[in-house]
């Protein structure tokens, strides 16, 4: 690191706040985090259907549910590019790297970067909304078996290769062997350990949902009334709890999160009735009315979140962030899922297909390596080359790194990971049933 501008570890470690509603022990960091969010990151960066033929991103452009999903995963990455420059361009922890604000060096990039933060939201709506359509017609252990398959090859991956960035790299978050143990569960925070990268607390809040989720699995499935239900009442008791001073049960139900789980899920169930109807003519659009209501009060509450965390972000950056524009912006990412998952959405020619399918597959490894990689490379690079190149290296550098783990990790990985899972879910499960007596099963 530059030694004039060195960067404590704890420093470092308050670039993103771990939002209230994560599970860890809350820091002082970045407005990604602010309580507001970071990205980062679900989906996050990595909820795709990946295991249902009906689910994944379609191999060809044109009308129909691939078209859509592919639209799906182009959002994903532009959320991933929009998380990026807000860590490289927009965070004060960035300017240690720097060695200036970052308002003073990227000027009007700066105005629009510094609202990169909400990408987070718009990642946890695309979650909600591709994990409601990939959960159905799973079973518990398939639908397991499928988030670890696909979450942890590149997170294990994603937390090794940066430590070992950290032993030739003195900035960033140096991380112990015990600590590095701990990263590898994916909710360090909860065991009082620091995350090895700054978007790692949004990993947990995936975690927490897709747990949820899973209960209504347990429950007996995702049937429509279950989802409506589900997806008005766990953001109303989180914030209930949250105005209550019930910190523990706020962060166990990530309440500052839960309405933008919820309107994904809820857009969800207005596009599935297409095709509903066009099978049962007689129903109506009436029975959409309780779908509508639930998502009025997701989006309310969204934007009651985003005006507490917007304010935050501005004492956090030491720049004004306008809480209109966040609402805005929310409101601007709700409208943005809805168009791009419409029936008549389509992907034309194959280049653009190449390229949104591309795209979604580096979203997320993008998302787990770039602030710490990134800024290695502006602390290298800031004080010997302009700052336009040094940025371009610093993206570069993220982008090559996520391309790696996917094409040599996650397309080995991820399958196999998965059916393990799910075959050790289906015989542990089995086994009680087997020894029990004859009478009884």
């Amino acid at each position: 690191m530059v030694e004039p501008m060195a960067v404590t570890t704890e420093a470092a470690a308050n670039e993103i706040e771990a939002p209230r509603g994560t599970g860890g022990a809350r820091r002082s960091e970045e407005p990604a985090a602010a309580g507001a969010s970071a990205p980062g990151a679900g989906t996050r960066p990595d909820a795709r259907p990946d295991a249902r033929p009906d689910a994944r991103p379609g191999t060809r452009g044109g009308r129909g549910g691939g078209s859509r999903l592919l639209l799906l995963d182009g959002l994903r990455f532009a959320a991933a590019a929009a998380v990026v420059l807000y860590h490289f361009t927009a965070t004060s922890t960035v300017g240690a790297y720097w060695q200036a604000r970052p308002v003073d060096v990227f000027g009007p990039l700066n105005a629009v970067s510094r609202y990169g933060w909400l990408a987070v939201e718009l990642f946890f709506v695309l979650s909600g909304f591709v994990i409601a359509l990939s959960a159905q017609g799973r079973t518990l252990a398939q639908y397991t078996g499928s988030r670890v398959g696909r979450l942890f090859p590149a997170y294990w991956v994603a937390v090794l290769v940066t430590v070992l960035l950290q032993q030739v790299w003195s900035g960033g978050r140096q991380a112990d062997l015990p600590d590095t143990v701990l990263n590898l569960t994916m909710a360090p925070d909860v065991f009082g350990a620091a995350p090895v990268q700054v978007v790692f607390w949004t990993l947990l809040v995936e975690l927490k949902f897709y747990v949820l989720v899973g209960v209504l699995l347990a429950l007996g499935g995702l049937t429509r009334g279950r989802v409506v239900a589900f997806a008005v009442a766990w953001p109303v008791v989180g914030l209930v709890a949250q105005r209550a001073g019930w910190s523990g049960v706020a962060d166990a139900l990530v309440a500052s999160y839960a309405p933008y789980f919820g309107v994904g899920m809820l857009l969800f169930l207005l596009r599935r009735p297409a095709a509903e109807r066009a099978a049962s003519p007689g129903r109506g659009r009436g029975a959409d009315a309780p779908v509508l209501a639930a998502l009025a009060v997701d989006v309310a509450l969204s934007l009651w979140h985003v005006a507490d965390r917007a304010q935050h972000a501005s004492q956090l950056q030491g720049v004004p962030v306008s809480p209109a524009v966040a609402a805005a912006i929310v409101l601007g990412s709700v409208a943005a899922v809805w168009l791009a998952s419409s029936p008549r959405a389509a992907v034309r020619g194959p280049r653009l297909t190449a390229a949104l399918t591309v795209a979604g597959a580096l979203t997320y490894p993008l998302y787990l390596v770039h602030t710490q990689f990134g800024y290695a490379v502006i602390d290298w690079l800031a004080p010997r080359s302009g700052v336009w190149l040094t940025l371009a290296a610093a993206v570069a550098a993220s982008l090559a790194l996520a391309a790696v783990i996917h094409y040599a990790v996650e397309r080995h990985a991820t399958r196999p990971l998965r059916r393990g899972v799910e075959r050790t879910l289906v015989l542990a499960t089995a086994a009680p049933r087997l020894g029990a007596p004859a009478g009884a099963r």
